[in-house]
């Protein structure tokens, strides 16, 4: 059921959907402007939904209209710390930082701001040209960063910068405050990036195919009046469970035979690796 609006309210839409209509290419206005949309209801004077103001007016789905306003609101708590995101993908992949930056106090997120500023220039040079990585610090960084500041309540023990020795946070001054945080972010930081770097730098696992695996091992490899099956069987608690094996196709004798698995492809890798 549909309902009028007052005129503020359609004089209201009215700017709101030329925003959309002007900034389709800019995800935080059109996310913005969607969300006040939809927030006060401004579409009700001729949809009964805003899913159905989405489709009829813009061509959006509920989900996409979502990302837009989701990675809008994501812009707005990252644009005090000189993050600047690029497009409504690279907005959203900070999504879990914003959301620990948006529980602290304002301090706080000003300390985040000073650490971000401090770190963009040593992350700039290799991102420049990049066009799908924004300039400033990747958005694990900032999580990382958010979560640092978050831990440090007044009463943690902490190491003093310069003595070393154990103290409440609270009994610091700020530059020293700033200094023990900033150790405390480059150490998880570092500790970060090995283990990124380790993952990359790992040795691939081998993909298979694994309908052309079965076809070529059987045609290849299977010894006169063997088969090999893939079997789907009832594992007892209401699912099923797939078993790729070797037979012998005159005992019934299995010959060899992978651990079971939920899917056939799973079976199948599993029967790979156990004939490795």
């Amino acid at each position: 059921m549909t309902a009028s609006l007052a005129p503020h309210e359609s004089a209201r839409l009215s700017a709101l959907e030329q925003t959309v209509r002007d900034g389709l290419r800019d995800f935080r206005r059109t996310g913005q402007a969607l969300s006040e949309i939809r927030d006060n209801g401004f579409y009700r004077a001729a949809y009964e939904s805003f899913e159905a103001y989405l489709q009829d007016r813009w061509g959006f789905t509920a989900p996409q209209a979502g990302r837009l306003i989701d990675a809008s609101d994501v812009a707005k708590v990252l644009d005090p710390l000189g993050i600047q995101p690029k497009n409504e993908a690279q907005a959203r992949s900070y999504r879990a930082a914003a959301k620990v930056i948006e529980e602290l106090e304002p301090e706080q997120q000003r300390v985040i701001a000073r650490l971000v500023e401090a770190a963009a220039p040593d992350t700039q040079p290799e991102m420049e040209g990049e066009d799908d990585v924004p300039w400033d610090v990747p958005a694990a960084e900032v999580r990382i960063m958010a979560s640092v500041v978050k831990k440090m309540q007044p009463d943690a023990l902490v190491h003093h910068p310069d003595s070393g020795d154990e103290v409440p946070f609270d009994t610091l001054t700020n530059p020293e405050r700033f200094e023990v945080i900033r150790t405390h972010v480059d150490q998880k930081t570092q500790a970060y990036r090995e283990k990124q770097e380790a993952k990359a730098n790992a040795p691939q696992a081998e993909k298979i195919n694994w309908a052309d695996w079965v076809l070529n091992t059987a045609a290849q490899n299977l010894g006169h009046g063997q088969r090999l099956e893939i079997t789907v069987e009832p594992d007892g608690s209401g699912a099923a469970r797939a078993v790729a094996r070797i037979v012998d196709g005159s005992t019934g004798e299995v010959l060899s035979a992978g651990g079971g698995a939920v899917t056939l492809k799973k079976a199948v890798l599993n029967l790979a690796a156990e004939l490795k």
